[in-house]
């Protein structure tokens, strides 16, 4: 880890090829039409991936560094590109964290739109790392996300588009297959 680098570079080790598993039902699905990951992981859990990975503990004072490496692990893993993912949000709860990340491809591409429609959809997944094992790659399963984590997106989308100005409504939330709010 270099310390004199910006938070989004300061982990400097290669990211790492990732084991990507799903339920049967949803393999099959574009991973294009993905708008939004959220990923939760625990403190005893980000710090073996970091030790395992990186080969350093997880900083609970100084979080960034990897919170932007594990949007790269995911990001390579499901689209072949390290960058293509941005942080929206990060929630602690308890001794977790659910760090939210937007597809930066898909918001290119869903902001060419939005002078037609309203409000664009919402494709939201969930990753869950499992813990990491000395000589295998790492892994990651993914489903369709719970409709409360679809609300705290579209909440947080909501509050950032409004200019930070008024709290987050509670949204209803319709789903498809990969889970439309």
């Amino acid at each position: 880890m270099d310390e004199t680098l910006p938070d989004y570079r300061a982990i400097t080790v290669p990211v790492p090829k990732v084991n990507v598993a799903a339920e049967d039902q949803y393999k099959a699905l574009p991973v294009a039409e993905i708008s939004h990951v959220v990923v939760q992981l625990s403190d005893n859990r980000m710090n073996s991936i970091m030790q395992s990975v990186v080969g350093v503990p997880y900083d609970f004072n100084k979080p960034w560094p990897f919170r932007f490496y594990i949007s790269k692990i995911v990001s390579k893993a499901f689209f072949d590109d390290e960058e293509q993912l941005e942080c929206l949000n990060t929630v602690r709860v308890q001794t977790s964290e659910f760090i939210a990340f937007t597809n930066n491809a898909k918001q290119s591409a869903s902001s060419k739109l939005e002078s037609h429609t309203d409000k664009t959809e919402l494709r939201v997944v969930e990753v869950d790392f499992s813990k990491p094992q000395p000589g295998e790659y790492l892994r990651f399963f993914w489903k369709p996300a719970r409709g409360i984590i679809c609300q705290k997106v579209q909440g947080w989308l909501d509050f950032s588009s409004n200019g930070l100005q008024k709290a987050p409504p509670l949204v209803e939330s319709t789903h498809s297959i990969l889970t439309s709010c």
